[in-house]
């Protein structure tokens, strides 16, 4: 065999060593206390994982309202007051179209928060929703502001709206560098009507000095419901429409970083949808424990893996090099196609984790053929064998990958999942045995 090829072959094996302890051991870094692994999660369903059920239902709680005697409203209790208990939700918003509106900012809520796996149940005439979502880190978060009713209002002094979420055109995080650490914003980009409505704000709402050399200023408050994001006034006049509020203060800690980003990144999705046209509670939230517990994965486990390195003693006694090669490859797959699962963040379900079995079972069949096909076959004919292979192969499973596509838009996750994985199965499977299956198997045949 010629050194190209012994040298080519060598550094083959030693990448799939290295993929191998990569995608089932993992990629460990010191992050400030403790040690993370930085290779993505697999994303696992809720039949996995277990979920939180949120019931998001109309409130009924009412505000303690204090009228003056001329009927406005007030904030302390005095002489000639006239104090009144009025529901939060007024009767006549209490609209099957208002319900809807809600259900639809509930989703686009969701969605900016990227959360795909979940199921909703919606009743349209009393306008509660059932949200399950998955059990994770962020699971409550995702609770509290799916919930908030998100008013956002520019006021001045004397209570006048000049702003609300009508003139908000996107909403973003961003971030300054300077010696003192880093700041996180909340930039907030406003279409044409409020650009113009920006640009009158910061002309009007300014420092002055008055005759007496007093400094005086008007201001306004950005507020997202009853909390107040900023009060403040202008120095200059913006013309561009974007305005950022700064979150905290410049840090070098990553704790206050991250704290501060997730502040920003929170409001910015409630900045990005509509208000709720109600106010809403969250009447209910409990987890569900998934009825798929770990113990029921252990015999399964010890099968699949037990029929596993059946196969890979078999190939190696069969076909001695070349099967000793072909398990090495086989390896390499298996540890390449979960990293593929890892990082096109496929959804695992039940029916998923059988498509993983089901795809690697298809490259298991694969070597079998390939490696009978070459010991059949002179050493000139070996890499006409393997094209035959590849081409058979391939023209096998194009119908099987044209199915898995048509399921990867199923709105049923387990069907979406299941069709996800062998789609990626087929995808990765073609393109590692051009690449690396023909590496070891067919040079490694072609003696000099």
């Amino acid at each position: 065999m010629k050194i190209e090829r012994k040298l080519k072959i060598v550094l083959v094996v030693l990448f799939i060593i290295l993929i191998s302890l990569i995608s089932f051991g993992g990629i460990f870094i010191q992050n400030a206390k403790f040690v993370e692994n930085i290779i993505p999660n697999y994303q696992l369903g809720m039949d996995l994982t277990g979920s939180r059920v949120i019931g998001l239902a109309v409130s009924t709680s009412v505000n303690k309202v204090i009228y003056d005697k001329d009927g406005k409203v007030v904030q302390e209790e005095a002489e000639g007051t006239t104090t009144k208990e009025e529901p939060v939700n007024k009767e006549e918003d209490l609209t099957k179209e208002n319900y809807q509106k809600a259900k639809e900012t509930f989703e686009a809520r969701l969605k900016e928060m990227k959360v795909e796996n979940y199921t909703m149940r919606f009743d349209e005439n009393t306008g509660k929703t059932m949200v399950q979502l998955p059990e994770n880190a962020n699971t409550d978060m995702i609770a509290q502001y799916t919930a908030i009713k998100g008013v956002f209002q520019v006021v001045n002094e004397e209570k006048e709206v000049l702003l609300t979420n009508e003139h908000i055109k996107k909403a973003q995080v961003a971030y300054g560098s300077t010696e003192a650490g880093t700041t996180v914003y909340l930039t907030i980009e406003f279409n044409k009507e409020g650009t113009q409505i920006l640009k009158d704000i910061t002309n009007t709402y300014v420092k002055t000095v008055d005759e007496e050399g007093k400094e005086q200023s008007k201001t306004v408050t950005f507020k997202i419901d009853d909390s107040t994001l900023i009060n403040t006034y202008f120095s200059q006049e913006i013309s561009n429409g974007t305005i950022q509020l700064s979150l905290g203060q410049a840090t070098t800690s990553n704790e206050d970083l991250t704290s501060y980003i997730k502040e920003a990144s929170n409001l910015a999705v409630l900045l990005n949808t509509n208000a709720l046209p109600l106010t809403y509670t969250i009447e209910e939230n409990r987890y569900v424990m998934s009825d798929i517990t770990e113990d029921m994965f252990f015999v399964p486990s010890i099968v699949v893996i037990s029929l596993i390195v059946v196969g890979i003693i078999a190939l190696m006694i069969a076909y001695r090099k070349n099967g000793l090669l072909a398990v090495i490859s086989f390896v390499g797959y298996i540890a390449i196609f979960l990293l593929v699962l890892r990082y096109t963040n496929v959804m695992l379900t039940l029916e998923g984790i059988v498509g993983v079995l089901i795809a690697i079972m298809l490259n298991y069949i694969f070597s079998i053929y390939l490696l009978h096909l070459l010991k059949h076959q002179t050493e000139e004919d070996k890499v006409v064998g393997f094209k035959q292979a590849i081409l058979k192969t391939i023209f096998i499973l194009v119908p099987v990958a044209i199915t898995s596509v048509v399921l990867c838009f199923a709105g049923w996750l387990p069907i979406y999942s299941f069709g996800m994985v062998i789609f990626w199965g087929i995808v990765t499977g073609i393109i590692y045995h051009l690449v690396i299956t023909r590496t070891l198997i067919v040079s490694s045949t072609l003696e000099k």
